[in-house]
């Protein structure tokens, strides 16, 4: 489902998308290249990557906005694969802040 997914969705690029599952959500996370030479006849090659996070509950097929995320610093990853799990860290920190959030509110 993922690589059908990809193709049509990260099409003329360098990028990667995968599909995770934590707790009760799903993660959506897409590789996407930062060209480091600009179009033309030029094949460009990617200078970084970043990744670009969906998060939806459930089945539900309503998703948070998307999230681009990239090294601490400002920088891209250096990799795809980097940028895939780096995205899919800050996608667990922020459900992890989600349900600790909801759950301190159903305290009061």
């Amino acid at each position: 489902m993922a690589d059908d997914l990809s193709r049509r969705r990260n099409t003329g690029g360098f990028e990667m998308h995968r599909l995770y599952r934590y707790k009760d959500f799903t993660i959506e996370v897409n590789a996407e290249s930062i060209d480091g030479i600009p179009g033309g006849k030029v094949l460009s090659i990617p200078v970084g990557y970043v990744a670009v996070v969906h998060i939806s509950c459930g089945e539900s097929s309503t998703t948070i906005q998307g999230l681009s995320f990239g090294q601490s610093d400002g920088r891209p990853f250096a990799s795809e694969a980097e940028a895939l799990m780096r995205g899919y860290g800050a996608a667990q920190s922020i459900i992890d802040g989600m349900t600790i959030g909801s759950a301190l509110g159903s305290m009061r």
